[in-house]
């Protein structure tokens, strides 16, 4: 049997009974073309994506593994049962086979009877088919939808409860333990209190979620924005769209919602709800934005959660900053972690710049230019030394052509032409990775130069810091992009 190198692959978007037993149907029609075709079965050779939407490739790691397999030349096929299971969006499905086609891989879907082997140039077919399948998620998405309205109006609960409720034959009944806790949050709100605030009052207590997890900030936001707690059902809140391959949620404007008012058992009052987020309004209007240029960057030595900048008290709509600090954020939103006193956020900022400094002194040691020089020049020299190898290997191939050399010494003298084309190329590989290093080196060489300089700092830090660690003792470890 041909031994070849190609790879199976298999998805399914759920967990469910008959989404498993898809998993062996997808890989039996699969092996039984391969085996029909003179191929030996490898089980190693199949690359599973277990409950991962088609309409997002770019999280799906065995996709991501056979394509970064493909750009290193370690296959020559790849097989599916069908192009829904490699995709369900049209680019993504033509910028794989382009992946795929572009180097050089035989792409065979068997469903579709689509084998770029026989194809050649004609892309019609397994365009019209990757059509096909992108438009099956909208259609399933607009029958949900419309099954989704159809309960509503029939009084069937959709979706999860929540906290204060529980589903009983398919209705929502109020929970009257969890929904004394949703009214004192109201309630809490309403006396003024923050979102931080009233998390950290519930996790003092050891009062829990309903997922049984610690209060945070943004769930209490949640919470106090949810319609359902005034008994109104919201529908087609929002759509998701794919921006750049990932997807993304747009949510609907306020005039274009669908509201169904008093469809649940409400936990507070209309009038209340009102009061809440009419004053959550206000507050957001005038809430301040933190420049942080360390966003990303600084973690919790204690707990490795992110710490974030702050400003110091409360701010009206006239009012001043004060000063900013930092302050780990798992001690922010839940009151747990043991670095809770804040540092100032200049001081911090001082301490990393003169660090930095301190590093460009070193660097520049080992950042010579005659070395980038030599390398520039080695690399022209290697080129000129695969044009020569090349043209000899045409030359050879004339000799054989025209009778003057035998088949022996033609193949002997190729194979040693391939050989130093194929050590030659690696050089210049070697070359070209360390030139790359090189602009990485004076992209960290500008970004120094721009220390002194009055402006947002983010992406200059960005460039030269990996990790910054701050403890309780306020003692900063820094992770540098470079090493000296």
């Amino acid at each position: 049997m041909e031994i070849v190198k190609y790879a199976v692959y298999v998805r399914v978007s759920t967990d469910r009974d008959e989404q498993v037993s898809s998993v062996q149907n997808q890989i039996d029609i699969c092996r039984y073309w391969l085996e029909k075709n003179g191929y030996e079965w490898d089980s190693n050779a199949v690359y599973f994506d277990d409950g991962i939407s088609g309409t997002a490739w770019l999280e799906r790691h065995a996709m991501q593994l056979i394509l970064e397999k493909a750009r290193r030349n370690e296959l020559d096929t790849v097989v599916f049962k069908s192009i829904h299971r490699l995709a369900r969006d049209l680019r993504d499905a033509l910028e794989i086979k382009e992946i795929l086609i572009g180097h050089g891989i035989r792409l065979v879907t068997i469903e579709e009877n689509y084998d770029s082997l026989y194809e050649g140039g004609n892309d019609i077919k397994f365009e019209m088919f990757a059509m096909f399948a992108a438009q099956l998620p909208k259609t399933l998405s607009v029958s949900i939808s419309a099954a989704m309205q159809a309960k509503a109006r029939r009084g069937e609960f959709i979706g999860k409860p929540g906290l204060g409720y529980d589903v009983i034959d398919k209705k929502l009944v109020i929970n009257e333990k969890e929904a004394e806790v949703v009214r004192e949050i109201f309630d809490l709100s309403q006396k003024g209190f923050g979102y931080k605030k009233i998390a950290h009052m519930l996790n003092d207590r050891s009062s829990y979620t309903k997922l049984g997890q610690l209060w945070s900030h943004t769930t209490i936001g949640k919470i106090l924005k949810n319609q359902k707690y005034k008994g109104d059902l919201v529908l087609n809140s929002y759509k998701t769209v794919k921006v750049d391959g990932r997807k993304k949620r747009i949510y609907t404007p306020k005039e274009r919602l669908t509201i169904i008012e008093d469809y649940y058992p409400a936990i507070v009052s209309k009038e209340l709800w009102h009061v809440v987020n009419s004053d959550r309004t206000i507050r957001k209007k005038t809430k301040q934005d933190t420049r942080n240029e360390f966003r990303g960057m600084m973690f919790c030595k204690h707990c490795g959660e992110p710490i974030t900048a702050k400003y110091s008290g409360r701010f009206a709509k006239v009012s001043k900053k004060e000063w900013v600090y930092m302050k780990c954020s798992s001690h922010v939103r839940f009151n747990r972690c043991v670095n809770f006193d804040p540092v100032h956020y200049d001081e911090i900022r001082e301490v990393i710049i003169y660090s930095l400094k301190q590093q460009e002194k070193e660097l520049e040691i080992h950042l010579n230019p005659k070395i980038h020089q030599k390398r520039k020049d080695k690399s022209v020299e290697i080129k000129q030394q695969i044009k020569l190898l090349r043209e000899k290997k045409e030359k050879l191939i004339d000799l054989y052509v025209e009778g003057l050399i035998n088949k022996e010494v033609f193949s002997k003298r190729d194979f040693n032409f391939e050989n130093e084309i194929k050590e030659q190329e690696l050089a210049l590989l070697k070359l070209m990775d360390q030139n790359k290093r090189n602009k990485e080196e004076q992209q960290i060489k500008k970004a120094f130069s721009m220390l002194d300089e009055e402006k947002d700092m983010h992406e200059v830090f960005k460039t030269l810091i990996n990790k910054i660690i701050l403890s309780k003792d306020k003692y900063i470890e820094i992770e540098y992009t470079f090493s000296l």
